[in-house]
């Protein structure tokens, strides 16, 4: 099958219309089309036009990685409690903390450019609804920007909860639309779930007839359903039960849990248990194929091209020593391969004794020393010196921050040919993300039985050969199987929390758990007073300490490629907490420095929703129309 590539961000009259939406103010992004833009009188009358229009909205609605950018996709889940970095910690000393907002730019512009994408989304359906001739490609076409559509308007309501519904082209002299007023996330979410049911309806299942490679199709929006109306429906629903500035009076978000079984149940009919199975560590490679055209399961993805550089990636380049580190948090949360939780049995032990203990996602998500240098795994020869080390090197020389120890291994990219023209691509919606909702839904709602455990959790664990989950065995864990601060609810059901779990380890690094948190109403509960923790120090002493373990990898005893470890005294232990010996990776941070430090921070009845630019505010007040801020940001 041939594979869809992304027209280059230089290339079209449509990235014309693109730039100038975006830098426009909001009253002319909702009312004017540029004049360098296309005309309705002379487009869209074939699929052919609508394919071109809706062609510039994978451009500027998905994530593009460019071969000489250092940002990637392992940051994704920055900002959260698994991941962090230098940045991180120096944000932790404002309000910005844990909340991944840069500042009030970056605010601003998901507002601004928000909007911008919506006025380009209704230009489409103002112009092309009831004129081309309804064919099934016109219509598939149409389904991608309702899609899109949705799209816009959650990455809004994830931001800013309550905001203007807008799904009219505005003109000159339409206030109504131009100076909207915010309405309840409630019904910003039906309005998401009304344009992907549009959808649904209108795309083909993956690889036929328009669902080329690449392109979106009617698996990513039920999948893409799933996620609106769990995101909405636990936000609801547990905001509620805590009674949160953010709660939604009179909703507990159960209409909205109840919209994931059907359409889940449609998509299980067609596409079975079918994903990716294929290799010794199936799990790891998912994320490092080439051509996801033919896997099963994933649905909707960036394609590249590492022949034409502008359509190329930097992935094999994503595992730095020096940059995102993983925490104790993440680790922690991986069951034994028998099913148990790790606080049930044995106390956390070295990386190798980990690899062979946990659940097999453990080993293939974070790279374990018993693999060797990392370095001299095939395809993996090119690149940091640190790499060429069976552990990450703990540069204490840096300022504020080293590893914790926990080098990523998902995802690894093997071959050395990709550096800086890479072809891996890059996955946005997959088949797991719809299997886990319709757990997760069913548990919260009190309805999950084993069989809705076998379809989904167990489908997914079958993969990499965990243990299956019992419904019966996870109902008799005690209570000490669960933290607080790792993201469980004392009290909810062990299913529930147990879904929670299951998320967290699948979908590790992909960018889901600042979302999960928040919407399970426990952010501050894991932020707060958290410091991050790593792998035990002593694994690390023990190996760059010891000449012969460092000669059998194949260095040379020249004191030349050895890292700079501190091995003895007051030093050692400003690296690691003396109640576990783990690694402190913010060991030069007095807010970080012992197991009772002050850690991160975060405001309970604030950071859960950023705050509506000024901006938008005061151009509302010049109308005379009040623009309602976020709580707490007043």
């Amino acid at each position: 099958m041939m594979k869809y590539k992304y027209i280059s961000r230089s290339t079209g009259y449509m990235c014309l219309l693109c730039v100038a939406l975006l830098s426009a103010c909001k009253k002319d992004f909702l009312d004017k089309l540029p004049q360098d833009a296309i005309s309705p009188d002379v487009f869209f009358n074939t699929a052919s036009d609508i394919k071109t229009y809706v062609n510039s909205m994978y451009e500027t609605r998905t994530p593009f990685y460019v071969f000489n950018v250092n940002p990637d996709n392992s940051r994704l889940d920055l900002g959260s409690d698994i991941l962090i970095d230098g940045v991180t910690v120096t944000a932790s000393l404002n309000q910005a903390s844990a909340t991944g907002i840069a500042g009030l730019e970056s605010v601003e512009d998901a507002w601004r450019i928000g909007y911008a994408n919506i006025r380009q989304d209704n230009y489409l359906f103002k112009n092309a609804t009831g004129k081309v001739q309804n064919t099934p490609a016109a219509n598939h076409f149409m389904g991608e920007g309702y899609f899109f559509r949705a799209l816009d308007y959650f990455n809004l309501l994830k931001r800013f909860g309550d905001v203007p519904i807008i799904t009219d082209l505005a003109t000159d002299n339409d206030a109504a639309n131009l100076y909207k007023l915010r309405q309840s996330r409630n019904e910003v979410a039906k309005q998401i779930i009304k344009d992907l049911d549009s959808a649904i309806k209108k795309l083909y299942w993956k690889g036929q007839g328009e669902a080329v490679a690449g392109r979106i199709n009617k698996e990513a929006a039920i999948v893409f359903k799933s996620r609106v109306a769990l995101y909405e429906g636990t936000w609801e629903y547990y905001h509620g039960l805590r009674n949160t500035p953010f709660a939604v009076s009179g909703k507990d978000g159960k209409e909205f849990l109840a919209l994931i079984e059907p359409a889940m149940q449609e998509l299980i009919t067609y596409q079975g248990t079918r994903i990716f199975r294929t290799g010794n560590e199936p799990y790891n490679r998912l994320f490092a194929q080439n051509d996801m055209a033919t896997v099963d399961g994933v649905f909707w993805y960036r394609a590249y091209d590492g022949v034409k550089l502008a359509s190329s990636n930097n992935f094999y380049l994503k595992t730095n020593d020096n940059g995102p580190s993983i925490t104790d948090h993440l680790v922690d949360m991986y069951l034994n391969k028998d099913g148990s939780p790790q606080s049930l049995t044995t106390p956390y032990s070295q990386l190798n004794t980990l690899s062979s203990q946990l659940d097999p996602r453990f080993r293939q998500t974070i790279f374990t020393p018993d693999r060797g240098p990392y370095g001299k795994i095939p395809g993996r020869e090119f690149g940091s010196q640190n790499l060429r080390y069976a552990l990450p090197a703990l540069m204490l020389s840096q300022p504020g921050i080293t590893s914790t120890g926990y080098r990523t291994y998902k995802g690894v990219v093997l071959n050395a040919a990709e550096v800086y023209k890479g072809e891996t691509d890059d996955i946005f919606i997959r088949y797991e993300e719809g299997l886990l909702a319709l757990a997760e839904a069913k548990a919260i709602l009190g309805t999950v039985t084993q069989a809705d455990l076998d379809k989904t959790v167990n489908v997914i664990r079958a993969r990499v050969a965990m243990t299956p989950m019992s419904l019966t065995t996870v109902q008799g864990f005690p209570s000490s199987a669960y933290r607080e601060d790792l993201g469980f609810t004392l009290g909810a059901p062990n299913i529930v929390n147990e879904i929670r779990r299951e998320r967290t380890v699948e979908f590790a690094l992909e960018g889901h758990r600042l979302d999960d948190i928040k919407r399970w109403a426990v952010y501050d509960k894991v932020i707060n007073g958290y410091v991050p923790k790593g792998a035990q120090l002593q694994e690390f002493l023990d190996y760059f300490n010891t000449p012969s373990n460092l000669t059998a990898d194949g260095f040379a005893i020249n004191g030349v490629n050895f890292p700079l470890l501190i091995t003895t005294g007051a030093n050692v232990n400003v690296n690691a907490f003396a109640s576990s010996g783990r690694i402190n990776p913010y060991f030069k941070s007095s807010q970080f420095q012992t197991a009772t430090s002050t850690g991160f921070y975060i405001n309970p009845g604030r950071d859960y929703l950023t705050f509506v630019p000024l901006s938008q505010i005061q151009l509302y007040k010049a109308a005379n129309v009040r623009l309602t801020q976020n709580p707490g940001w007043n």
